[in-house]
């Protein structure tokens, strides 16, 4: 079992829409059997699948209900730990605990013969899930908008990456950024994505560009791979995406 952190310490950047594209898509294209966790008190993972939001992740952390028990079926081999405003009560709630960045690995040891890869959606913040989340992680995967303060928080997360290995057994390490929202009229993307390739080299992965079609698959709680018109420019991203990470699992 592959645990991949998609992670970004900046909002607004993709980084739900990528956790779910991703994950559909290595259930749907690649027939693995995938869990995603929804980290987020907004439940965004819920709305992007057209799926009710619930306690499920408070459930499984705090009330230790088996994993089984709250994971619900999205989609044809996609299981989903789903999250709601209980996730702050859970915060509050593992910050009193000792060897709190350990729970999320710890809650997934024992499912290795359970699912092939786990996909864990984080908020854009730096808390107690976000470094339990690369705690557990194998793989983390950045969003970013190709902005400098987008940017900026790729540089963040894995200064931030870089401080969880230190102070833990971690194993994660970065498997890609991937530049979303490019807009190829726009200077500031063509500057933004040559800074990029020119520090991190091939860990840029192919650009997901800016397609109003992402909104409105979300409105309609559809994954990309489901529009009857797929968002070209972002599912084409995606689909480059999702072969580099196959390549990594």
């Amino acid at each position: 079992m592959t645990i991949i952190t998609v992670a970004n310490q900046k909002g607004g950047v993709g980084k739900t829409t990528t956790a779910v594209t991703l994950a559909h898509g290595l259930a749907a294209n690649q027939f693995m059997e995938v869990l995603l966790v929804d980290l987020d008190t907004q439940g965004n993972v819920s709305d992007a699948l057209g799926i009710e939001k619930s306690a499920a992740l408070y459930e499984w952390l705090i009330l230790e209900k088996p994993m089984k028990e709250v994971a619900v079926n999205a989609r044809k081999r996609l299981d989903v730990i789903r999250s709601n405003k209980m996730t702050a009560k859970l915060k509050v709630s593992l910050s009193g605990m000792d060897f709190r960045e350990q729970v999320l690995a710890n809650g997934l040891s024992g499912y290795q013969n359970y699912w092939d890869v786990v996909v864990i959606d984080c908020a854009p913040s730096v808390d107690v899930l976000h470094t339990a989340a690369m705690v557990a992680a194998d793989l983390l995967i950045i969003p970013t908008r190709l902005d400098q303060f987008s940017v900026d928080g790729v540089v963040e997360t894995l200064t931030s990456l870089d401080s969880v290995r230190r102070a833990t057994k971690s194993r994660c390490e970065l498997a890609g950024i991937i530049p979303t929202f490019f807009d190829r009229v726009t200077n500031e993307s063509h500057a933004q994505l040559e800074a990029l390739a020119k520090v991190y080299g091939k860990s840029v992965w192919p650009v997901v560009r800016q397609d109003t079609g992402c909104r409105s698959a979300s409105r309609l709680g559809k994954t990309l791979w489901e529009c009857e018109i797929p968002p070209a420019g972002a599912l084409g991203g995606y689909e480059e995406c999702l072969s580099r990470l196959v390549e990594l699992l």
